[in-house]
């Protein structure tokens, strides 16, 4: 199967491309949407609770806004929820991929080129615990609209946003990381249009992967756990 990776900063539009691939028919495997769920799973939820005490509490429900603020401003505790949850995450991402029946498939995985609890090889590693890649493509926007946005969408305030990019890869630093591109800086309609133009390439991407082609057309990657 034939697989994209999704990646890019917060509030770069990676939810509104994962929506216009999905419309034209293609599955999407969101790792946040995982997580989102994985946080209130029993064996997960207890550890969380273990671990930060009622700071992340409302009503006695977990708040994942409060969750969010204490991971940007303190790494060791954004480090510790990472490594309970990545493995989760990645297991669940896996099966996923074994079920898909589109063309390809777009797995969303925002933190792909923070390395934190994973490392991106392009030699297939000898673990069995890997998430195969055939391509990635970055949503990127410019700073000042990320900021608006999560000022918009989330009401955060200014050091709330400013830990949040520092804890990510520097746009221009994922620009060199990544096979294809996707600068949302234009509009709904241009943000479409791109998403239909890479949709058509990873439709012929994904016809001809099993033909003998020139060796540039695949950059497959590897995404293991480390």
């Amino acid at each position: 199967m034939f697989t994209v990776a999704l990646t890019g900063g917060i509030a770069s539009g990676k939810s509104t491309v994962a929506a216009y691939f999905s419309g034209l028919g293609i599955t999407i495997i969101d790792a946040d949407q995982i997580a989102r769920k994985l946080i209130y799973h029993g064996y997960v939820l207890t550890k969380i609770l273990d671990y930060f005490g009622p700071s992340v509490l409302t009503s006695k429900q977990l708040d994942r806004t409060k969750l969010r603020d204490v991971i940007f401003s303190n790494t060791t505790a954004r480090d510790w929820l990472e490594q309970l949850l990545h493995p989760l995450i990645y297991r669940e991402i896996r099966a996923a991929m074994e079920i898909v029946e589109s063309a390809y498939a777009l797995i969303v995985i925002p933190l792909l080129f923070e390395a934190r609890t994973a490392v991106l090889f392009n030699k297939k590693p000898n673990s069995d615990h890997f998430i195969a890649l055939d391509r990635i493509l970055l949503v990127t926007t410019a700073k000042d609209l990320q900021i608006q946005r999560l000022q918009e969408r989330e009401h955060l305030q200014q050091e709330q946003i400013a830990a949040i990019l520092a804890s990510q890869i520097l746009p221009e630093e994922a620009l060199y990381k990544a096979d294809d591109i996707i600068y949302n800086a234009r509009g709904l309609a241009d943000l479409l249009q791109a998403v239909k133009r890479f949709h058509q390439l990873y439709l012929s991407l994904s016809q001809t992967k099993n033909i003998v082609l020139e060796k540039s057309l695949f950059l497959r990657y590897y995404l293991s756990l480390k």
